[in-house]
Parts: structure tokens; C-alpha cells; sequence
């Protein structure tokens, strides 16, 4: 299985690229302790077969981990904003307030922004 020495920095890119080495390891590792110890061809065919269960095995199992890791990462919901705490009255007290501010300045013969249409005279 996968070591977990990953920091919480590293993207996820990375950490599947290390699952999935870490699930070849450890796949190469299974197939090696299958064959340990024969020394006839019989045996090791049998072996070999094994071998190969075991090592696709042990790396689906790795993939599987780092797959099951992404979907949670990616399953997380970012804090959004705190709607509950939100004063809507005196949001609507403050947007009345600096409407009545706007309207009660002087004209101070600044042109009015202009909405990009041109009027024909």
C-alpha cells in the first residue's frame, strides 16, 4: 500500500503518479516473493502464474487506494460564503443610504456615463 508520505501540498497528478509507482513496487515485490525458493520448471510455471495474480492484484489494489483518495479530494466542498450570517436588512439599510447620497450631490457638470449608444440629432 501506499506510504502516505505525501504532503498536502503535492497536486494530485502527483500522488497518482506515486500510488501507481508505488503499486508496480510492490507488484514486483509480490512476484519476486512467489518464486523465492523453486528451483523446477514445473513448480516455477506454476508459480509464475501466481506470481502475476498476485502482482496485478497488489497494483489494482494501490490504483484503487489513489483513485478512492482523488474522489475524495475532489468530493470536498470549498468553504463558501457564510450565508447564514448574512444581515440582509442592514445590507438594504446601507444600499438606501448610499443611493439617497448619490441623489442628493450637486450636479457638478461632469458628463453622465455614457451607456456606448450614439443618439442620431
Amino acid at each position: 500500500m501506499s506510504t502516505g508520505t505525501g504532503s498536502d501540498d503535492e497536486d494530485l497528478a502527483t500522488r497518482f503518479t506515486r500510488g501507481v509507482v508505488d503499486g508496480f513496487t510492490e507488484a514486483s515485490q509480490a512476484f519476486s516473493h512467489e518464486l523465492e525458493g523453486t528451483n523446477r520448471l514445473p513448480e516455477l510455471m506454476g508459480r509464475s502464474v501466481a506470481g502475476v495474480i498476485r502482482a496485478n492484484a497488489r497494483l489494482l489494489d494501490e490504483v484503487a487506494t489513489v483513485v478512492r483518495q482523488a474522489a475524495d479530494t475532489w468530493g470536498e466542498r470549498p468553504p463558501g460564503p457564510a450565508g447564514d450570517d448574512l444581515d440582509y436588512e442592514r445590507l438594504a439599510d446601507l444600499v438606501a443610504a448610499r443611493l439617497r447620497a448619490t441623489e442628493a450631490r450637486p450636479a457638478t457638470g461632469e458628463p453622465k456615463e455614457s451607456t456606448g449608444r450614439s443618439r442620431k440629432a
